[in-house]
């Protein structure tokens, strides 16, 4: 057996009992905390491959291994929940932003500000809305009178907003770009997002952030979908009663934490396709077909469909 199957096959088992003793209450594990050091499992293939095929291959390898899995379980084991890497990168994304109005200083030591806006047309019945760009925290908060408002804070990237108008439904598409954004040498954290959408409208609502942090509180609006991309993130999602037949929620993560809530009323079905997750589903049945749904799924004539793809990922879905 070669030094890099040794050691893959010590990863899995290391997730594997880690989990499994998530799962049994023994121990509480930070897994967002871990995604941080997730370089160092690219450094842990770069040296199997420099090592030479002997015997003596085996033990460095089997050396250099525990002890990226002692990091990884001193960091998920002593890293309190409230202050994980995406917390401490994107600024805490749980807790209200705070905002500078001010652009960045000539010293590089701030981010730059900048508002957007949307007027809303009572015109307007469906709104979908695409977002992109990762190392940024974002939010939704309260509705606005405008259809869509942000406020950017980046301190190396610019943001954009466009509107296609077709009849009753507007596409708005929110974007990060690079062009003519520059990193600071002084970066003070402070990347995020804030945005505010109005409630009238019914919204299909795409997020792709690569990594990044995303709390969207999305329960005042009327949602027909909603779909988020992230490798390396950090989601909360709240949403309200679903307003079609079948709306769809899709999630797909690589090293990711999803949690969302869902109201007590709202009949749901959660499929997962999870290579090494960790999950919370309390209030959700089990099925034959391996999917789980709410008490009332059967007999609701609208529902939440619930997809969810994850590699090495924490996810939770809660009622409310």
């Amino acid at each position: 057996m070669n030094a890099k199957r040794i050691s893959w096959g010590m990863v899995v088992l290391f997730v594997g009992f880690i989990l499994l003793f998530s799962n049994l209450g023994y121990i509480n594990f930070n897994w967002s905390a871990v995604f941080s050091l997730w370089p160092v499992l690219i450094i842990l293939i770069g040296v199997g491959y420099l090592l030479p095929e002997k015997n003596e291959s085996r033990y460095i390898m089997v050396f250099v291994t525990l002890a990226v899995l002692a990091l990884f379980t001193y960091q998920g084991l002593t890293v309190p929940k409230n202050k994980s890497f995406l917390d401490r990168v994107f600024n805490d994304h749980n807790n209200d932003f705070e905002w500078d109005s001010s652009s960045s200083k000539a010293d590089g030591s701030a981010a730059a500000s900048k508002h957007f806006e949307q007027p809303y047309d009572p015109a307007i019945e469906e709104a979908d809305l695409s977002i992109e760009g990762g190392a940024v925290g974002y939010r939704i908060g309260e509705p606005t009178d405008q259809l869509f408002s942000a406020d950017a804070k980046s301190s190396f990237s610019n943001f954009s907003l466009k509107e296609v108008r077709s009849g009753n439904r507007a596409d708005l598409e929110f974007k990060m770009s690079n062009e003519d954004g520059k990193r600071t040498d002084k970066d003070n954290g402070s990347n995020s997002v804030t945005m505010h959408l109005n409630a009238n409208p019914i919204w299909n609502i795409s997020l792709e952030i690569g990594a990044g942090s995303a709390s969207f509180d999305l329960s005042p609006y009327k949602l027909k979908s909603l779909s988020i991309e992230g490798g390396v993130a950090s989601v909360k999602m709240k949403v309200g009663m679903p307003q079609k037949k079948d709306s769809e929620i899709n999630f797909e993560g690589g090293l990711a934490s999803f949690e969302l809530e869902v109201p007590k009323d709202a009949a749901c079905r959660i499929i997962m396709e999870a290579a090494l997750s960790s999950k919370n589903l309390d209030g959700f049945s089990k099925q034959e077909d391996g999917s789980y749904v709410s008490g009332n799924y059967n007999s609701a004539d609208k529902r939440y469909i619930i997809n969810i793809e994850s590699g090495l990922s924490s996810v939770k879905v809660k009622q409310y």
